[in-house]
């Protein structure tokens, strides 16, 4: 079982270089739940740890993590590729677990080395380095260039930034 994990965090970090695709991830709704648990998990965590991130936040990083997983689905469909939504679904949601446990070490540890500004600056690169991963897993998933799969990927993070903009005065000061 742990080998399994570990194959399958290594090969997360090979997608994340940009070096697979979501094709080298198994095909398994059991595997893809496990994934989104811990995704979740990470997410509860972070709002225990981090004393900025509020309970609040997890709410809306739900909301608009399945509004760009509904996003996605509705393109690998229009592609015709739903036989491959498990894969990309898992390697997204795997990718994000690797970024967010990163980020949240990051701004946990980097403080200690460097300036807060300095460690902003890392934390930003991390994330913003996460759009051209995203672009890359769509792009395998429906056997298009890299650059379609970057402007999708850019598609659905505007979209979800005007979800955003939109969610947070409902949700108050806290967010």
């Amino acid at each position: 079982m742990i080998g399994s994990v570990l194959t399958l965090f290594k090969t997360l970090i090979e997608i994340i270089l940009l070096r697979k695709g979501p094709n080298h991830i198994p095909h398994s709704m059991l595997l893809l739940m496990v994934v989104a648990a811990i995704w979740f998990l990470v997410g509860i965590v972070a709002v225990m740890v981090i004393e900025t991130y509020k309970s609040a936040s997890l709410s809306i990083d739900l909301i608009l993590a399945i509004a760009g997983l509904g996003f996605y689905a509705i393109l690998v469909n229009s592609f015709g590729h739903s036989a491959r939504l498990v894969r990309c679904f898992t390697a997204l949601l795997g990718c994000a677990i690797v970024f967010s446990v990163v980020i949240y070490a990051g701004r946990l540890i980097l403080p200690l080395w460097i300036t807060p500004g300095e460690t902003e600056w890392a934390v930003q690169f991390i994330w913003l380095w996460s759009i051209p991963v995203e672009g890359h897993i769509i792009a395998r998933t429906i056997d298009r260039q890299w650059v379609i799969g970057f402007v999708i990927a850019l598609a659905v993070l505007f979209a979800q930034l005007q979800l955003y903009g939109v969610l947070k005065p409902m949700l108050g000061p806290a967010v």
